[in-house]
């Protein structure tokens, strides 16, 4: 059996087994690499993060000073679409030799593509998540989400502040790791390159009536007894579908499109620590865009702080406050007369929170049939957990 990253950090006690289900719950919850929430959490270092992964894909690792210091005409030797497309940083040019910071050095078949584009023999390397995607913005001007930023933001700050004892902690001994963990680490490339692709997919746009979930503009209204039924086919369909989701974002397009059958506005937050950030959100079908740069803190009253506090659901009028306002903006819309909020509550903890508005009906009529799905939504993040422990556990 393969060994696995976790395996590696675990035999060499860098972290432990209750800090693994943290992190496995967070990267369910907010997507990314294991190795990211780890750091994130604060359970590893960055450096740590490197050489593990570095030793388990036997490639070598780059720190970030060298990442976020190349010259601009190595760069121009991989073209903008390429290195957004296999998320990959040239590195450094040697004769035919192209040194190449990848996202996933086992990516055989981005190898050879890039190979035969740019005529160089390419050589892997890997860096951690994040740095990554900060050279990718660097370089090639991706954009990195607020929670990247603050990974990001936060290992500077902690890295000014080494600075200043850098001389004591010249004088501790090196940390090695367990003989056991390097022999792993030296084995046969089939028993150690065994990578489960973390990374969060690309949002895809909510087209609701392409996809049968709201009937066309000139369609017959269908009554009686057929109505019951496509109802009941949605609502099986939609069991199914969280039943083997592969991620969260899956989660979250399931979960929208199922609303739009019913709903004028919808909208999903992600809670994390004292913040509400955007998600996705429709209104009349379409996909509202650069909804994830909404942020909401709870250091003030709005409807989020108090649905996340007491972990349970809103119903009526939004109240006239600065952060109800930021939050229809966001929506594009006006106050409306109800709106129904709640959360979806994981393992005890509010993860995230569903907005919606609008519909035929009384919004308290409706009120079983979201709770249903939200309860569902909670499973389907459960079951990803569970297969991370078994992926990567």
């Amino acid at each position: 059996m393969a060994i696995t990253l976790l395996d590696m950090l675990l035999n060499a006690k860098m972290v432990t087994p209750a800090q693994i289900d943290d992190a496995l719950q967070n990267r369910v919850f907010f997507g990314g690499k294991i190795g990211t929430s780890l750091v994130e959490l604060g359970f590893l270092r960055e450096e740590d993060l490197a050489r593990f992964l570095g030793r388990k894909l036997m490639v070598p690792y780059i720190s970030p000073e060298a990442l976020l210091n190349i010259p601009a005409e190595t760069i121009a030797c991989i073209p903008k679409e390429m290195a957004l497309k296999y998320r990959v940083i040239p590195l450094e040019m040697k004769q035919k030799r192209l040194s190449l910071v990848m996202s996933d050095p086992a990516d055989l078949a981005a190898v050879d593509e890039i190979s035969f584009i740019t005529g160089f023999v390419i050589k892997p390397m890997i860096a951690p998540e994040f740095r990554l995607l900060q050279a990718l913005n660097l370089y090639y001007g991706l954009h990195i989400s607020t929670r990247f930023q603050r990974i990001i933001d936060r290992l500077q700050s902690e890295a000014v502040a080494a600075s200043w004892v850098e001389p004591m902690a010249a004088a501790a001994p090196a940390v090695t790791a367990p003989p056991a963990v390097i022999a792993a680490a030296s084995g046969s490339a089939e028993g150690v390159i065994d990578l489960v692709d973390l990374d969060e997919e690309v949002l895809r746009p909510i087209d609701a009536a392409a996809a049968g979930l709201i009937p066309a503009a000139d369609s017959e209204p269908v009554e009686g007894a057929w109505v019951e039924k496509l109802q009941h086919y949605a609502i099986d369909e939609i069991s199914r579908r969280l039943a083997y989701v592969e991620d969260r974002e899956e989660i979250a397009a399931v979960v929208l499109e199922a609303l739009a059958l019913e709903f004028h506005c919808a909208a999903l937050f992600i809670v994390r620590g004292d913040n509400a950030s955007g998600w996705r959100a429709f209104r009349n079908g379409v996909e509202i865009s650069d909804f994830e740069m909404t942020h909401i803190p709870f250091a003030r009253p709005s409807v989020l702080k108090t649905v996340t506090e007491g972990k349970s659901y809103y119903l009526g009028p939004l109240t006239a406050n600065p952060l109800n306002q930021r939050l229809l903006a966001a929506l594009c819309g006006q106050a409306p007369a109800s709106v129904l909020v709640m959360p979806v509550v994981v393992l005890g903890r509010v993860v995230d929170i569903l907005y919606v508005e609008g519909g035929e009906g009384d919004l308290a009529d409706r009120l079983p049939e979201v709770q249903r799905l939200l309860n569902k939504a909670a499973l389907a993040f459960e079951i990803l957990i569970c297969r991370d422990k078994i992926l990567l556990g």
